[in-house]
């Protein structure tokens, strides 16, 4: 069926039809609705329809391809699953980027590596340009559709017609603003009408409709843009190599083409076939590389901050959490002091280490060696201080509790660490791809942080904290997403009575909400919460 659609000279006006048939759907979906179980089934609905409608247009299917449209997938069952607003908000714009992303990297107008930057760009042009570029289309396959009992004069009629309309709107505004001027019995017959628009706007139906319309065009754009993407004159003159009789071959280091031609004619050699005129093949620039002699020292002298500023902390770095602290300052001073310039010095590190490690010259073995040893002290510097950031938020969280920010920090300096050990094991391995492994890595570390229970965990963080100093702060708990309604009810119940209160109070704004939630907005962990609440004010 698939290939039939392909084949098919209605192709277009299919795809179209599809596309308004996938608005309809949204519209039901999000129109007027909360975010639910609506929002997977509308992701796994888009990859369906841009796989019948532009499948020809697909590169062949990788390893990156399940990982990416897993992460997707993972990403959207949170609506279903959770109700972080933050993570929710985070999800909705992260989602789309990563589907767009996706699109591209299938079926892009331009073959390009997963890990390339330069695939941002190709997004960007897929989503504007090329999407904007069909909505024309739109026109051209309504016009044909609708004129297929007329002939060629009459279509020819038609289209005119429209032209005429539209040029005449322009006109039409400015003339009606002058008469409406002139005079005034004019003026107020026009003044009804927007009373009319406004009974018409509240028209059951109408802003359904308008969302189809206009929601079927995107789609309908969107897809095309894929199928028959605009060709830049740049391309064309790359194209133009092709049918010369050039061949591109690939730079492994940077996937750069450089273009030979075929069959070259070697020096002395007769032919009788007319020769062409000379190719202006395009030469292969190698790219850009820092010295490692400037690299080097850059290096040596960061090393020598770095290594006096670890010595320092030593001093005192590893008694802290046995109450050693410097002189003058309490626990909140010491965990408040420093904490955001350990974190962006070991961020700046990171962007010294890619520098060095991607973009650094190859030099000989003993400057290679040396290279490796400055790099390592830059690494185990950095991790040193990462870890005197971590304890310096231990000791604040003991002090004052846990909350999403001091857990997303927490997240955020473990997913350091990783991104050191990766670039530890680079600068001893150089064949590790330093950049893929990161993006590989924070897409998995993004899943992970969504799927760990972040309200659940500072819920228990929190309650463990109250068994050891007697402190809690029972309204930040209450204002915890329903994630943690389970375990709180649990603790209210059991050893917190004063926080039932502002439970139920909880209770009463889902109760408030749930009777005009419909299936589209359904979410387990609110169901969840209102069944405990329930519970919670039986008991």
């Amino acid at each position: 069926m698939i290939d039939k659609i392909m084949a098919s000279p209605q192709r277009a006006l299919i795809t179209l039809g599809s596309a308004w048939i996938l608005a309809i759907i949204h519209q039901y979906l999000f129109y007027d609705n909360e975010i639910g179980v609506s929002y997977p089934i509308f992701v796994i609905l888009f990859y369906s329809f841009m796989y019948l409608f532009a499948r020809d247009s697909m590169r062949s299917f990788q390893w990156i391809d399940a990982f990416v449209a897993g992460v997707v997938l993972l990403l959207s069952l949170t609506f279903l699953l959770y109700d972080n607003e933050l993570l929710r908000v985070l999800n909705f714009l992260s989602v789309p980027g990563l589907i767009i992303l996706h699109m591209t990297y299938l079926m892009g107008r331009k073959q390009r590596q997963w890990w390339e930057i330069g695939l941002i760009g190709t997004a960007i042009d897929h989503v504007l340009p090329q999407t904007i570029r069909h909505w024309g289309t739109v026109a051209a396959i309504a016009v044909k559709a609708g004129g297929r009992g007329m002939g060629k004069s009459q279509k020819t009629v038609v289209f005119k017609v429209l032209i005429g309309l539209v040029a005449s709107l322009p006109i039409l505004i400015v003339v009606i603003a002058l008469l409406s001027s002139a005079d005034g019995v004019f003026d107020q017959y026009l003044s009804g009408f927007p009373e009319w628009l406004n009974q018409l706007a509240f028209t059951p139906g109408l802003p359904r409709m308008i969302w189809v319309f206009i929601a079927g065009i995107l789609f309908f754009g969107y897809v095309w843009g894929f199928v028959q993407p605009m060709q830049y004159e740049a391309d064309k003159r790359a194209n133009a190599h092709w049918k010369n009789g050039a061949v591109p071959t690939v730079d492994k280091r940077d996937h750069t083409y450089i273009f030979s031609p075929v069959d070259p004619v070697t020096k002395g050699q007769v032919t009788n076939k007319n020769t062409p005129e000379t190719l202006h093949t395009p030469t292969h620039r190698e790219p850009f590389r820092l010295d490692p002699i400037i690299v080097g020292t850059m290096l040596i002298v960061i090393n020598c901050v770095y290594v006096l500023f670890v010595l320092v902390q030593f001093s005192y770095l590893f008694g802290a959490g046995e109450g050693h602290l410097p002189v003058d300052l309490s626990y909140a001073e010491y965990a408040r002091s420093g904490f955001a310039e350990l974190v962006l010095v070991t961020g700046i590190n990171f962007f010294i280490l890619i520098i060095a490690l991607q973009y650094t010259r190859p030099s000989g073995k003993a400057g290679l060696i040396l290279h490796q040893v400055l790099l390592l002290i830059l690494v185990s510097c950095s991790a040193i201080m990462l870890y005197s950031a971590f304890m310096r938020l231990n000791l604040y969280e003991q002090a004052y509790g846990y909350t999403y920010i001091r857990f997303l920090v927490h997240a955020f300096m473990i997913f350091l660490v990783l991104l050191l050990l990766i670039a530890g094991l680079r600068i001893r391995y150089t064949s590790i791809p330093l950049i893929r492994c990161y993006i590989v890595l924070a897409l998995t570390a993004y899943v992970a942080v969504n799927y760990v229970g972040m309200d659940n965990r500072i819920a228990e963080l929190n309650i463990e904290r109250y068994h050891q100093t007697g402190n809690i702060d029972a309204s930040y708990l209450a204002s915890l997403s329903t994630d943690a309604t389970p375990l709180l009810r649990e603790f209210a119940l059991k050893e917190y009575p004063d926080l039932k209160r502002e439970m139920l109070e909880r209770q009463a704004y889902l109760d408030m909400y749930s009777s005009e939630r419909s299936w589209p907005s359904y979410n387990v962990a609110r169901h969840r919460a209102e069944i405990e609440l329930s519970k919670l004010r039986t008991e």
